[in-house]
């Protein structure tokens, strides 16, 4: 098993072998946990609490191989909201799921949950359901806390 304790630069010389470790959402926001990659390798996490992974961050080099992170497409909210008060109350929706949110242009993914779409149903806003990669926009990975 390949033990990875730090991200390291970007940048590759197009020389070695590329390998990837197809990580979903919460995968990236995991700093220990074994992955497997898409070759079949084994690849150990022991990363500083609260490291959140994104897609193309370099895992391992070495002369022949590299190991990135890659996105796994995940079923996601896509909100449409008219005003900024149906796009607070989205927000304030999705936050008491203590789910992540992403802002692409006016509109706000956030990963898919029943809950939240009877939630987003009862407030009027238009929204579709679509398959993609999922980085949220807050900086530092998702907030943790209890009540």
């Amino acid at each position: 098993m390949i033990l990875v304790e730090s991200v390291l630069p970007k940048g590759d010389d197009g020389r070695r072998e590329r390998d990837v470790a197809p990580l979903t959402w919460e995968g990236r926001c995991k700093a220990r946990h074994k992955v497997a990659t898409r070759a079949g390798r084994e690849v150990g996490l022991a990363l500083r609490t609260g490291t959140v992974l994104h897609p193309g961050d370099v895992l391992y080099r070495d002369d022949r191989l590299v190991i990135e992170v890659g996105g796994v497409p995940e079923r996601m909210f896509v909100l449409a909201p008219a005003t900024t008060a149906d796009a607070c109350l989205c927000c304030y929706q999705i936050g008491n799921l203590h789910r992540p949110i992403a802002l692409d242009g006016p509109r706000i993914v956030t990963p898919y949950e029943r809950a939240l779409e009877a939630a987003i149903k009862r407030i009027g806003v238009p929204f579709e359901i679509d398959e993609r990669v999922f980085t949220h926009a807050a900086p530092g990975g998702p907030a943790r806390h209890a009540h």
